[in-house]
């Protein structure tokens, strides 16, 4: 009831990561299956494909507690009929550990440039030089991730999507010069996180 977007907030609402689970750096993608009864009922619930003894649990107990679907009918008809379904239950550790620190991947609030997109775009534009080449160089965008730390300081950057050398380089030095963030926050507090960006690069007329 209410589709795809409706079930996956219900999931994500229960959806509280296993501790023990976390201590094990433990990820991934838990499948169930079930059978869609004709009058909406979810019986036969049954793990498919597991990561971990509490992720599986907890996969299961969030589709058990699922209210009565829409029932599915075949080939157009009208008739309802019992009907399989397969369910992917994605869980994804909120955070990494970096050098024995905690560096969150998902955090309550993101990590922020002062003065928000716009002038983070303005800064990147303003400090991006176009690199000078014999050659033909291409246009496009770098993909580049940082950790911004809970200081608000930009470290560890690394290239995701490279599209030239020498462009890949002067992606990283502008990105080396951005002023101090505004960091990311995990409740209340303070944290590191994971950031990623695009740097253009675009020739103009």
């Amino acid at each position: 009831p209410g589709g795809e977007s409706a079930m996956y907030e219900f999931i994500n609402k229960r959806l509280v990561y296993p501790q023990s689970a976390l201590n094990d750096s433990i990820e991934g993608r838990v499948t169930v299956r079930f059978l869609v009864r004709e009058t909406g009922d979810l019986d036969k619930i049954t793990l498919i494909r597991g990561i971990h003894p509490e992720c599986d649990s907890l996969a299961l107990q969030i589709v058990r507690a699922m209210p009565r679907w829409n029932p599915g009918s075949m080939h157009g008809s009208a008739k309802k009929e019992d009907i399989w379904f397969t369910l992917p239950i994605t869980f994804r550790l909120p955070y990494k550990m970096v050098d024995g620190e905690k560096v969150f991947v998902t955090p309550d609030i993101f990590a922020s440039f002062p003065g928000g997109e716009s002038e983070l775009y303005n800064f990147i534009n303003a400090n991006k030089k176009y690199p000078v080449c014999t050659c033909e160089l291409p246009q496009g965008r770098v993909t580049v991730r940082f950790i911004v730390t809970k200081e608000g300081k930009i470290t560890n950057p690394v290239i995701l999507r490279n599209l030239h050398p020498d462009m890949d380089k002067e992606a990283l030095r502008v990105i080396s010069l951005m002023p101090d963030w505004i960091p990311a926050k995990q409740g209340d507090e303070n944290v590191n996180s994971y950031f990623t960006m695009p740097v253009v690069f675009r020739l103009r007329n």
